[in-house]
């Protein structure tokens, strides 16, 4: 991990993939065809704390669903883009647009999408259950996997990387309450 600590405390800015990320991948559809996705709340607690920190959390998903827009709006996320496909031109124009360099920008990924993007970003996390040609290209491979925590691990290793830590942040993010 220490070859990893350069890079990862000048991110100012990561990408979050959605599906297999901050879930396990799996979509429940009920019988009358009510569509249901499983959020991790721990995941929700790292992205509020790198909020905190002044880091610029985007959410990019290939999937359209309300689910996702109501749970990062929760979180305060507002930068949502669903039905992003082409995940690297989007994070190209995006750091053109907003004069970002590519040591700024980190993004988490699992799948063939995401890994396209590799190349505008100077760190690129993923998860054990990511597909292994994804894991084989990474930057950093979490312990836990998507839905269980990944995206936390990943927060408070940023976290970490700029010299303070999760506890701390927490307390921050309490006392402007």
């Amino acid at each position: 991990m220490e070859k990893y600590n350069m890079s990862i405390n000048q991110i100012t800015t990561i990408f979050f993939d959605v599906d297999g990320i901050f879930t396990d991948g799996s979509l429940y559809i009920l019988e009358n065809g009510v569509k249901m996705t499983k959020f991790n709340v721990h995941d929700g607690m790292g992205c509020i704390l790198l909020k905190e920190m002044g880091i610029d959390l985007l959410i990019l998903t290939a999937r359209h669903s309300d689910a996702i827009i109501e749970r990062f709006k929760d979180l305060g996320i507002t930068k949502i883009f669903t039905k992003v496909l082409k995940k690297r031109d989007f994070i190209k124009e995006y750091s053109k647009t907003h004069n970002l360099k590519k040591k700024e920008l980190a993004m988490m990924g699992d799948d063939l999408q995401d890994l396209a993007a590799i190349d505008e970003v100077d760190v690129f996390f993923t998860t054990p259950n990511a597909l292994d040609i994804v894991k084989d290209s990474a930057t950093y491979i979490t312990k836990s996997k998507g839905g269980y925590g990944a995206v936390r691990e990943i927060c408070d290793l940023i976290i970490s990387s700029k010299g303070s830590n999760p506890c701390l942040e927490f307390e921050r993010y309490i006392g402007k309450r």
